[in-house]
């Protein structure tokens, strides 16, 4: 069987990486010849020119193309979104799909206990959570430069982040990651 690597990218921008394995790794000239170039097909979510049979594949790239529309205003882009799933009846995959394509945790079980699966409340949801998201990173943040500027220990500042915030040690440890290198 042949295998066949497909790449859908969800991001806002154009796609600016490698589309091989050679252009993946750093491979010495003369090693070169003895590694196959597996190549991948990109399909850039927000823009292509495929022609989908399955609906829910239809549903989805449409869904993430009105999402990641820059012309138009966010809320504009969402009630875009949400007139599109009520009129087309959008399966649950796709939305979850869609919810999983903006970076966001949504809690599948809560919303298919609900039975359909509104648009509105999965966008309500998703703003909630980068509010959030972004408040904790904020604290975050002001816990590990403080730390370090009262020249705490990494295991202290680990263990501040985890009491303050009510986080795990690897969520702490990615804090540590992301705003330690800004102060050092």
């Amino acid at each position: 069987m042949p295998v066949i690597t497909i790449v859908v990218y969800y991001g806002e921008k154009p796609w600016d990486g490698a589309v091989s394995l050679h252009g993946m790794l750093d491979i010495p000239e003369e090693m070169k010849k003895f590694v196959n170039d597996y190549k991948m097909m990109l399909v850039e979510a927000r823009q292509n020119n495929l022609t989908f049979h399955n609906i829910n594949n239809v549903d989805l790239f449409n869904m993430l193309k009105m999402i990641l529309d820059k012309s138009i205003p966010k809320n504009e882009a969402k009630e875009k979104v949400i007139k599109y799933a009520r009129e087309h009846g959008v399966d649950k995959t796709v939305i979850m799909t869609v919810a999983g394509a903006t970076n966001c945790k949504i809690d599948y079980n809560a919303l298919s206990g609900k039975g359909d699966v509104d648009m509105c409340t999965l966008f309500d949801e998703i703003a909630r959570e980068n509010e959030m998201k972004g408040k904790l990173e904020g604290e975050a943040k002001g816990i590990v430069e403080t730390g370090f500027d009262f020249g705490l220990s990494e295991n202290d500042i680990l263990e501040r982040l985890q009491n303050k915030l009510k986080v795990s040690l690897q969520m702490a440890q990615e804090y540590l990651e992301m705003f330690g290198k800004q102060t050092v």
